[in-house]
């Protein structure tokens, strides 16, 4: 059955078990202050992910790049073959559910194989997206362009 077939009915979360490579990214260096509010402001969005993912991918690979031109460095150019598999970049709320399963805290996310932070899906604002920050426990957010120093790691649906 397709990833995108309306009669799926997706009820387990797998999160991947390691980051998509050993590299922190960019979530999308040129977007800055170009985001859209679409799916921006959303305080829960838990299962909204794979939705966010598409639409920010589809931003991507459109030829008139809306966002701004790619960054070697960003994130979206390097999970293009995984999204196509089915994979997608966690919402902001999929991360702290991820996290309150497992009791993730600052002191322990290492034993679970997590890096200091990872971005998810989720906008801020337009010039900001959310990210899972591991060292202080919290999701937070940060600037597309300055916050270079996140992870990706991605999770998918069956």
């Amino acid at each position: 059955m397709k990833e995108n077939d309306e009669s799926k009915n997706d009820r387990f979360y797998v999160m991947a078990l390691n980051n998509i490579d050993s590299s922190t990214h960019y979530w999308y260096y040129n977007a800055t202050n170009k985001l859209d509010n679409i799916i921006a402001y959303t305080e829960n969005d838990f299962g909204k992910g794979r939705e966010n993912t598409e639409y920010v991918n589809n931003k991507w690979n459109n030829p008139n790049l809306p966002y701004g031109s790619h960054n070697n460095n960003d994130m979206w150019g390097i999970i293009q073959d995984e999204i196509a598999d089915g994979w997608f970049v966690p919402s902001k709320s999929e991360w702290a559910a991820f996290g309150a399963t497992f009791e993730i805290t600052s002191s322990n996310y290492p034993t679970f194989g997590l890096s200091d932070g990872s971005w998810t899906s989720s906008q801020y604002n337009t010039y900001c997206a959310y990210l899972a920050a591991f060292d202080g426990g919290v999701i937070s957010y940060g600037s597309v362009v300055n916050d270079s120093n996140r992870y990706v790691r991605l999770a998918t649906t069956f």
